[in-house]
């Protein structure tokens, strides 16, 4: 795992933060945050699983001579990869046939433990810096590219370098979705939060950002009486089912109680994707790391709390 040098002085001591990554990925940022003196509260809000259907990843897997590049938007989806690899018999190194992008350093910490080497990361940890930065930009005809992704999300990445020529092709390595138990989760989420038992509330992703939204208004649904019907729920479409006929009535007053909720926390998230899916779902954001990471997380979040100090 990649770590950022923090300077640890207790800045963030009798803070309780919400930690809202997938149960696996949680432990290291609870750590950092701990080292800072911070109470942390983790509520996994993101699910990662296999992928339902693997042909098309198997297919890719298995012709990888035909790619100049691979691209890696994440530590799933190389954690995922790698897996799928195991399964159908290949070594790691296979991969080495291609050269391999990576968005970030954490991504860029997997495949090296993985003994791969990462031939491009972007100067910013976003997917419009990999496009605009990537190697031949903007000239890409004749470079077919493989992008192993969740099933969810932007898919910028291949929109943009296939109008540079490229052909790229998308397959599923890991499926994103909320943990199993939604209904309890999103109980225990606005307990904490009317309780006043969290003071910051971190997101590492823009479906992180998402996920909160919809389990906030379904756990204020579920204490109001106006549940959604049970064949809803997988979906989550909450706001949805309450915006027609005289449901509206009942949307303003969600979108009230989910504000009052979140009024007493900040609100930070890891970067311009996952603010942008925080304004749109919880109403606003407090704090954007400018370093991409959980350390530069971390960073924003201490230099808001000293800018706030100074001028009480």
């Amino acid at each position: 795992m990649w770590y950022h040098p923090l300077k640890s002085d207790k800045s963030l001591q009798g803070l309780r933060v919400l930690i809202t990554r997938a149960e696996e990925q949680a432990d290291s940022f609870s750590a950092l945050l701990a080292a800072q003196g911070a109470t942390t509260i983790e509520k996994a809000l993101l699910a990662v699983r296999p992928p339902s259907d693997c042909s098309e990843l198997d297919q890719a897997l298995n012709k990888l001579n035909q790619y100049q590049w691979i691209i890696f938007a994440s530590q799933n989806a190389v954690k995922y990869t790698l897996r799928r690899m195991q399964a159908l018999g290949l070594p790691a190194h296979t991969l080495s046939q291609c050269q391999l992008a990576s968005i970030g350093p954490t991504t860029t910490n997997c495949l090296t433990e993985a003994g791969l080497a990462v031939a491009f990361q972007p100067s910013v940890y976003v997917a419009e810096n990999l496009v605009s930065e990537f190697p031949g930009q903007p000239k890409l005809s004749g470079q077919r590219i493989l992008w192993p992704r969740t099933n969810i999300g932007r898919t910028l990445i291949a929109d943009q370098l296939q109008k540079a020529g490229a052909q790229v092709d998308k397959v599923i390595a890991y499926e994103s979705g909320l943990p199993d138990g939604e209904e309890q989760l999103a109980i225990e989420l606005v307990t904490l939060l009317k309780d006043n038992k969290v003071d910051i509330i971190t997101l590492a992703s823009a479906q992180t950002a998402r996920n909160l939204g919809q389990l906030l208004e379904l756990g204020l649904q579920l204490g109001l009486g106006l549940a959604p019907e049970s064949d809803l729920l997988p979906e989550l479409n909450v706001s949805a089912n309450l915006s027609h006929g005289n449901n509206k009535e009942n949307l303003a007053l969600l979108q009230q109680e989910k504000a009052k909720l979140l009024a007493s926390v900040k609100i930070a998230a890891i970067g311009p994707v996952t603010a942008a899916a925080a304004e749109q779902c919880l109403g606003r954001i407090d704090v954007v790391s400018e370093q991409h990471t959980l350390p530069g997380l971390i960073d924003a979040l201490l230099a808001s709390l000293k800018f706030e100090q100074n001028h009480i």
